[in-house]
């Protein structure tokens, strides 16, 4: 089973070495709150919880909300250790921000980059728009790498933007 797996995470690679050369910016903050309860699956062993999310950008621009899911496959970490997941929002800082532009799914990929402690946090890449990435944010960043999980799958729909 681990190779339907590796087969929908090569493409997302191959595209962030190929998007590598342009510098990414903070482009805001994306926090979600976790539904009470999810669903739970055992082949492969995953976890699916809904959520409702607030973007909200650096500088101008409204803030925008998201409903969605997140699952977890291939990992025994439980989804409840958190009831609010907090994302950076990298982007490129050449481009104004769209509306609407987080609706799409964001699949996790290691960064890359070795933290305090020896850790890789984990980065979730768009698959419509890939130069879009969302970062945890936690204060224990061990905590925000392990709540990830081995692939994370984030499913966002835009409910609202402000006129």
């Amino acid at each position: 089973m681990r190779w339907p797996i590796a087969a929908v995470i090569t493409p997302f690679m191959f595209a962030s070495v190929a998007h590598g050369a342009a510098p990414l910016a903070d482009v805001g903050v994306l926090t979600c709150t976790l539904a009470e309860q999810g669903q739970r699956e055992t082949d492969p062993d995953s976890e699916t919880r809904a959520m409702y999310c607030s973007f909200k950008p650096n500088g101008s621009g409204p803030e925008e909300t998201y409903a969605g899911e997140i699952k977890n496959v291939g990992s025994t970490d439980s989804l409840d250790k958190k009831r609010v997941l907090i994302w950076a929002v990298l982007g490129p800082g050449d481009r104004e921000l769209k509306p609407g532009v987080l609706a799409q799914s964001f699949m996790g990929e290691s960064a890359g980059e070795v933290i305090e402690g020896g850790q890789t946090p984990t980065q979730l890449t768009g698959d419509e728009d890939d130069a879009y990435r969302l970062r945890p944010i936690s204060e224990d960043k061990q905590q925000a790498a392990e709540a990830t999980g081995a692939l994370t799958v984030v499913e966002l729909r835009i409910k609202s933007v402000p006129s």
